[in-house]
């Protein structure tokens, strides 16, 4: 079985819910355990985590990067890091357009140009207590003289790049320590990922062996399958409504599939819309049954570089639901 990750994307599953469900995947052996950022900030629930267990590593999958200043993100990253000793890594992504400038009210320009420059500020604020008071001076981004006040050596936290679109995989190879690739992949598309991280690297004169890759897989566990693949497809379906994610459908020949689901869903015709996901696309994409049909199915990326991260994103389901799944997911590790 492959070394395992989950991510935690829940809404209005209480912290302490949400701290017993890290503390099981812990105890199953997982790696580590992920904080995405969407319908909570992922800073609390990641001190909560790492507060409340003692080996399992806890990081940001993502943090949104339009929203904050990344001198503030390289002071919340030390501090994290000051909680637990090398347990902590720092996710960056650009998030969704639509949701940067409906929530946030921020341009979503120069994308690219961002995540380099946020980069760079984040990993010299953290170098700082060593290398002296840090200066930036950026098209976006510009820092005079900063130096953490609360530590007194360099703070050592891996950077993580969310990549989905080749330009963006390619800088990740470039200025990250690893990358998450998102939630819809192939072994062709992993084939075409691995070239493009191999590209950035190269410029930095590092090679793959040097990145950590995770790759996001829906997963959903159940004592009941059929119950497992309905869950399955309601995560398919959501994903049909991002644009990037569209396009792996398509490229794995789901195109017209995808084309329907996302109209169907803006539509507001979510059951036609999980009528049109196949066994295929599910059999392609996510991970669901028993536990046992889920071991035997994650047998399957046994020859994938990196990390697979389960997750199940509540839509259109009773959170509860997702709790069970990740408490039955724990002992896919074992």
């Amino acid at each position: 079985m492959p070394r395992l990750a989950a991510s935690l994307v829940l809404s209005t599953t209480p912290l302490a819910t949400q701290v017993e469900l890290v503390r099981r995947l812990e105890a199953g052996g997982f790696d580590r355990v992920f904080f995405g950022e969407a319908w909570r900030e992922p800073v609390v629930p990641m001190t909560a985590a790492l507060l409340g267990t003692s080996t399992v590593g806890v990081g940001s999958a993502i943090s949104q990067i339009y929203p904050v200043h990344p001198v503030v993100v390289a002071q919340q990253a030390a501090q994290l890091d000051e909680l637990a000793p090398g347990r902590f890594s720092l996710g960056l992504g650009l998030g969704a357009s639509f949701v940067v400038e409906r929530w946030f009210g921020v341009p979503y320009d120069r994308p690219l140009r961002r995540a380099r420059e946020f980069a760079d500020v984040v990993r010299g604020v953290l170098a700082s207590p060593e290398d002296g008071p840090f200066t930036y001076s950026g098209k976006l981004f510009s820092v005079t003289r900063y130096r953490l006040p609360f530590a007194e050596t360099a703070v050592r936290v891996p950077v993580h790049l969310a990549a989905v679109g080749p330009a963006m995989q390619t800088l990740a190879g470039e200025v990250a320590d690893g990358v998450v690739v998102g939630a819809l992949h192939s072994e062709r598309t992993m084939e075409q990922t691995l070239a493009r991280l191999g590209r950035g690297a190269a410029r930095r004169g590092r090679t793959l062996d040097d990145l950590t890759i995770w790759y996001y897989l829906a997963c959903c566990v159940s004592t009941d399958p059929d119950r497992a693949r309905a869950m399955a497809r309601r995560s398919l379906v959501y994903l049909a409504q991002y644009p990037h994610y569209r396009a792996v459908y398509a490229e794995e020949g789901f195109a017209a599939e995808a084309e329907t689901i996302a109209q169907l869903v803006r539509q507001k015709e979510m059951d036609r819309a999980e009528r049109e996901v196949t066994d295929e696309m599910i059999g392609r994409f996510a991970i669901a049954g028993t536990v046992a049909e889920c071991r035997d199915q994650l047998r399957r990326y046994a020859g994938y570089p990196g990390v697979p991260v389960l997750h199940l994103i509540p839509f259109r389901m009773d959170e509860a639901e997702v709790q069970e799944s990740f408490r039955l997911a724990a002992e896919l590790a074992r």
